[in-house]
């Protein structure tokens, strides 16, 4: 850990660079938001790229429909591949981070169709790509989006002027782990047999529906009975959700975001105006409980920024920023139960 009596030079390098954060984080937002507005002309610079839904139709196999899911996750991770490697905007790590989400969760929503060996090392895969990118999107969060947020607070402290500094060594450290994996020989086998294509044609008989001549039940069946089963385990991880430990709050959390990419993969195979508005209530839901996680995520990453034996403040500071990061978990927590409410309320589109 650098000393904790920074210089008033140091000080004034560390505010400056805080300023050019805030300021470089603000014209990423405006340039993304431009560029969702619109689409892009071949001269002008590359932006980071959101998912676009998979192009399901309700009479397609559930063999075709997990190949077209697979393939639409791939290229919105590729697409964003480059931005990330060259480090020019966190949201690029961000998007593929989301795209690797959406295969882990494709994986389990199709996994009744896949040989347990071949599912098993694929899902052995994700986990070790997401544990090479989560770490890296997660000190990108906290350095550029939640230490400014908290900074007013914090930045008369004797130590925060150290702690900013090794929190951007750990964020660097983290940001070239990850890149090393996307480069990597590993990755690139991955994507290869991603992009092959890896759901097997023949027999099934998923969540009940039974097969003929060993024909598959046709994809919108399929859908309809597995966001039913995902509804009803996101409705038993809420009960009572004002009274939930934190590990009971981080099991509805996974079940709700295991929901939302579900309904995000099959909402264009039902009625539109109904899928709009439950994805809009659920995508409420889940921003409380992620940036609830996040606060949460802040407290460990602060920890670990301040090192192992730290001195007498050192520990002052951790004890306020643990205060600051349970204090945002209780605030947002109390929009919880009303966003909750409110998705149970919106008619069920499948």
């Amino acid at each position: 850990m650098p000393s904790s009596s920074p210089s008033r030079a140091a000080r004034r390098i560390t505010a400056h660079r805080l300023l050019q954060l805030r300021l470089q984080t603000a014209k990423d937002r405006v340039a993304r938001k431009a560029a969702r507005g619109r689409a892009p002309s071949r001269e002008e610079t590359e932006a980071p790229v959101k998912a676009r839904p998979a192009a399901l139709d309700c009479v397609m196999s559930v063999s075709d429909a997990f190949n077209t899911v697979i393939r639409a996750s791939v290229t919105h991770l590729r697409a964003n591949e480059s931005g990330m490697l060259q480090g020019r905007d966190p949201e690029y790590l961000h998007q593929m981070r989301v795209a690797l989400r959406r295969l882990r969760s494709t994986l389990g929503v199709f996994t009744s169709i896949l040989p347990v060996p071949k599912a098993a090392t694929l899902r052995a895969e994700f986990k070790w790509l997401a544990a090479r990118l989560g770490p890296a999107r997660d000190w990108d969060v906290f350095v550029t989006e939640t230490l400014p947020l908290i900074e007013a607070e914090f930045r008369q402290h004797d130590t925060w002027t150290s702690f900013i500094a090794h929190c951007d060594k750990l964020r660097l450290s983290a940001g070239l782990r990850a890149r090393r994996a996307v480069r990597s020989a590993r990755y690139r086998n991955l994507m290869r047999s991603l992009a092959a294509g890896i759901a097997p044609q023949g027999q099934l008989t998923p969540f009940g529906h039974s097969t003929r001549a060993g024909l598959q039940p046709a994809i919108g069946d399929y859908a309809a009975a597995l966001l039913e089963w995902r509804h009803q385990r996101a409705e038993k991880k809420g009960r009572r959700l004002g009274r939930q430990s934190p590990d009971a709050l981080h099991r509805f959390r996974i079940a709700i975001k295991n929901f939302r990419y579900a309904a995000d993969t099959f909402a264009g195979l039902f009625e539109a105006r109904a899928a709009r508005e439950a994805l809009k209530r659920l995508s409420r839901l889940q921003d409380i409980l992620g940036a609830m996680n996040d606060a949460a995520i802040a407290a460990s990453l602060a920890d670990r920024a301040l090192g192992g034996k730290p001195g007498r403040r050192e520990r002052e500071l951790r004890r306020r920023l643990l205060a600051w990061s349970r204090g945002r978990v209780t605030t947002l927590k109390r929009g919880l139960k009303g966003a909750w409410e409110e998705f149970r309320a919106a008619k069920r589109f499948w």
